[in-house]
Order: structure tokens, then C-alpha cells, then sequence
């Protein structure tokens, strides 16, 4: 999620969104939060009074924004190396982790 942060806030305009978080039982950025939202939805001109509806992505928006994302680099990876071709003989990925586990527990004298 983006951060802001604010530089050179005014001393009243603090202490009255600091009031106001008090009173609303809310942290100081959660009622920045409230408190530019609000200030959005009622400025002329602003995307969404002009009939664009702007959203938040959802959690499985987001999910999967970053699932298509991850399929690009990996598309990307396979364009410039090329298919990957694994031995035969090339170890079982299992049986690799059982023995790095084997030989920490030794070494631990577990």
C-alpha cells in the first residue's frame, strides 16, 4: 500500500486532526486517511465526479495482478535463455532436501 507523508503540516491543522482523531477513536493516519477521502469526494473536477468510477483492486485483483506479473518475467526468463533441459540423471528435488536436512541434523546431533 503507498505511504505519504506530509512535511510542514501547520500546528493547528495537526493538533485539529489530532483532536478530531481523538474524538473518532482513530490513529492520526487513519483519519488523514478519512479525512482526504472525504476532501476528494467533494472537489469539483476530481475523475469520479466526472462519471469515472475509481476502486481500490481487491484483494484477488491484487492477487492476481501479481500472479500475471510473475508470468511475464518468467515468459520473459524462457525468451532469452531458452527451454531448459534437465538430465536424466539430475537428482530428485525431494531426496535433495532430505539429505541437506539429513546432514544439518547431524551436524546439530539431532
Amino acid at each position: 500500500m503507498p505511504a505519504l507523508q506530509i512535511r510542514d503540516l501547520p500546528q493547528g491543522t495537526y493538533d485539529a486532526l489530532k483532536w478530531r482523531a481523538e474524538s473518532e477513536h482513530r490513529s492520526l493516519a487513519q483519519e488523514a486517511t478519512v479525512a482526504i477521502e472525504r476532501h476528494l469526494q467533494l472537489v469539483p473536477g476530481e475523475p469520479q465526479m466526472m462519471g469515472y468510477e475509481r476502486r481500490a483492486l481487491t484483494e484477488e485483483q491484487e492477487r492476481q495482478a501479481r500472479i500475471a506479473k510473475r508470468k511475464a518475467i518468467f515468459a520473459e526468463i524462457h525468451d532469452v535463455l531458452g527451454r531448459v533441459e534437465i538430465p536424466e540423471d539430475f537428482p530428485d528435488p525431494v531426496e535433495i532436501i532430505h539429505e541437506g536436512r539429513r546432514e544439518r541434523d547431524a551436524r546439530l546431533g539431532l
